[in-house]
């Protein structure tokens, strides 16, 4: 008999830290399911924004590449012999001067 009471009592106390879980089991569920959402946002919005780094990225890596091509353009003018050629014709083109005996004839057209 006394086996018997051993038993209920296993059963009973079985039972009751059973029906304490049971609050904290809704909540316990309700944070781990909000734990889920929130490393899900997370990892989701981390991989838009490498995205965009690597967007900005590839942008910064042509505006380098342009760069470099016009520094060796650069590098290269300065190298070379005709350097007062060079000089004279952007002079001349872009800046607007003309040689001391020269006559610039420049077309206005009447509107």
């Amino acid at each position: 008999m006394k086996s018997k009471t051993y038993a209920d009592d296993a059963v009973r106390s079985a039972k009751k830290k059973k029906d304490g879980a049971g609050i904290f089991g809704p909540i316990a569920g309700f944070a781990a399911f909000i734990l889920v959402i929130y490393s899900i946002v997370t990892i989701i919005s981390q991989q838009v924004q490498i995205a965009q780094l690597k967007q900005q990225r590839s942008e910064i890596n042509a505006q380098i590449s342009e760069a470099k091509q016009l520094n060796d353009e650069y590098s290269r003018r300065l190298a070379s012999e005709d350097e007062t050629e060079y000089m004279e014709r952007i002079a001349v083109e872009k800046l607007g001067y003309a040689y001391p005996n020269e006559r610039r004839f420049y077309v206005v057209e009447a509107q």
